[in-house]
């Protein structure tokens, strides 16, 4: 499990106007990633719109993916759906396609029990024991929300090998990082916290890397965030982490549709203007920013530094 630490970017899925994945542009994020300095890739999360793409467009990204990285940095698939046969199906196009690690939402929907979730998790195990299986915590868009006996009882049995907390309570992700290192699992379990604003303060709580959704645009101020908060240098930490936030807050131009559709949009933009992806296109019915936001989107971006990529 030694890979898996540091920052992984929940990458964007490029898009044509037809929702299809673009091959091209997703190879350009790809290399533009890996030359901000990412210590891997998480492919269809939450950023790169999973809920929102049939199974052929998710199965093509997931490959697309673990060819062009081809083994640079470690690929980690989430293969979450509303029922563990889909996920199983998810699950065997990622591991066809070569990925290192799959990810998993607790089946959405249904409002599900523990046992419930806890029976899915172990159905993937079992299905692909070779594959480390990272739990994906993110109750306020799937309705179920792990506790922490679950999630210690997944760790201490061996069917989870890591977790992406994306529900930004610390309290909960310390207690369980406590639990973890006073058990001795780090280097089986390893703890990420999905946050695009407290890369710094995962490291203080126990949290081996971050998955933050900025990380798309500033990749290396997202890295330096997390490296000088572990080398101990918590000025560094402060003054790249709110940089990371500024290009966060590039979301606020939206003046209508979801906050999730927002974030996605701005962040297309941000690639799209700086030539990395071909279009801007938010899979249906997130909403996409008019042209006045993007006018002004651009206009706030011009203000930005850029931040090069490896030193």
């Amino acid at each position: 499990m030694a890979p898996f630490q540091g920052i992984f970017c929940p990458m964007l899925t490029p898009l044509h106007r037809d929702e299809t994945v673009d091959q091209a542009s997703l190879r350009r994020l790809i290399d533009f990633l890996i030359d901000g300095g990412v210590h891997g890739i998480w492919v269809m999360g939450t950023t790169g719109e999973f809920p929102l793409l049939p199974e052929t467009e998710r199965a093509r990204a997931v490959a697309l993916t673990t060819e062009h990285v081809a083994g640079r940095i470690p690929v980690i698939a989430n293969v979450g759906d509303s029922s563990t046969a889909l996920a199983l199906r998810h699950a065997r196009h990622a591991v066809e396609a070569g990925a290192d690690a799959l990810a998993c939402t607790p089946p959405h929907y249904y409002l599900h029990s523990m046992d419930e979730v806890i029976s899915h998790y172990r159905a993937l195990k079992e299905a692909f024991p070779q594959q480390p299986l990272f739990i994906y915590n993110i109750p306020q868009t799937v309705k179920v929300r792990m506790t922490l006996e679950a999630t210690l009882l997944l760790a201490r049995e061996g069917t989870a090998s890591g977790i992406k907390d994306s529900q930004n309570d610390l309290q909960w992700f310390r207690a369980l990082a406590a639990t973890i290192h006073e058990e001795r699992r780090e280097s089986q379990f390893r703890l990420f916290l999905g946050t695009r604003t407290l890369i710094d303060l995962g490291v203080v709580a126990g949290a081996h890397g971050a998955i933050p959704a900025n990380s798309n645009v500033v990749p290396r101020a997202c890295v330096m965030a997390y490296e000088s908060a572990m080398a101990g240098d918590w000025a560094g930490a402060r003054s790249t982490q709110a940089l990371a936030t500024r290009y966060d807050d590039l979301a606020e131009v939206a003046r209508g549709g979801s906050p999730n559709a927002a974030t996605l949009s701005s962040l297309k933009h941000v690639l799209r203007a700086w030539g990395i992806i071909d279009d801007p296109t938010v899979a249906r019915p997130s909403r996409s920013l008019t042209a006045d936001e993007v006018a002004e989107l651009n206009r706030r971006l011009q203000a930005l530094p850029r931040v090069p990529s490896r030193d």
